[in-house]
């Protein structure tokens, strides 16, 4: 029975970490990978931008049809795919495919915003975020009594809100530089240059995070 309370919190964070980065390649790495594909072999902006949209498609349904249900990354990404296609048929302009990226850029700034709104009201968005996490690697009492720290640990309360605000911040930051970049780079550098920049900041947030919570006790 030990032995069966110690693997599933690691299956299940394994399955967590799995999706995700599934949900990189097939959303990110593979549209990037066939528009520089299709542009080296001489096909136009548009069509090697229309070609990296529909090609995130068929996965997107799949993990729907596979979860039998709609969250909300799936929602929003659902969103995002039939937005480019829309725009993209009304216009022969390839920027007007660009906006996905602008689009996915606005909605992570807007999560980061909301990120940092509780640091200031209510609780802040890494106790109900972190109790998640805790609950896939600790089971449920051991999520409710990581959160339960809220009620008794001033450090504890003092960490979550500064963590909060740094990955609210830096949300906020990255989406309005991708913004920027969406509406000033030559197309064909776009995906490029947002992709880097994301994966840069986001990797630099993820480093100071998982230092920050050793450091203040704080990994759920």
């Amino acid at each position: 029975m030990m032995i069966e309370a110690k693997t599933e919190p690691d299956a299940g964070l394994r399955r967590v970490v799995r999706a995700n980065v599934l949900n990189v390649v097939f959303e990110v790495i593979v549209p990037m990978a066939l528009f520089y594909g299709l542009r080296s072999a001489g096909v136009s902006q548009w069509w090697a931008l229309m070609a990296g949209v529909l090609v995130a498609a068929p996965y997107v349904l799949w993990t729907i049809a596979r979860n039998r249900k709609i969250d909300l990354i799936a929602l929003v990404t659902l969103s995002v795919l039939v937005l480019s296609v829309v725009l993209g048929l009304l216009s022969d302009d390839p920027r007007t495919l660009a906006i996905r990226e602008g689009w996915t850029a606005a909605l992570g700034g807007l999560f980061g915003a909301w990120m940092l709104v509780t640091v200031f009201v209510g609780r802040p968005a890494q106790l109900t975020l972190g109790r998640t996490i805790a609950e896939v690697k600790r089971g449920a009492e051991g999520a409710a009594a990581w959160a339960a720290r809220w009620d008794t640990d001033a450090r504890f309360r003092r960490g979550l809100r500064i963590d909060t605000a740094a990955w609210g911040g830096v949300l906020v930051i990255s989406a309005v530089t991708h913004i920027v970049l969406v509406y000033t780079l030559p197309i064909d550098l776009i995906s490029l240059v947002t992709t880097v920049q994301w994966f840069a900041m986001l990797a630099a947030l993820i480093v100071w995070h998982v230092w920050y919570l050793k450091k203040e006790n704080l990994d759920a």
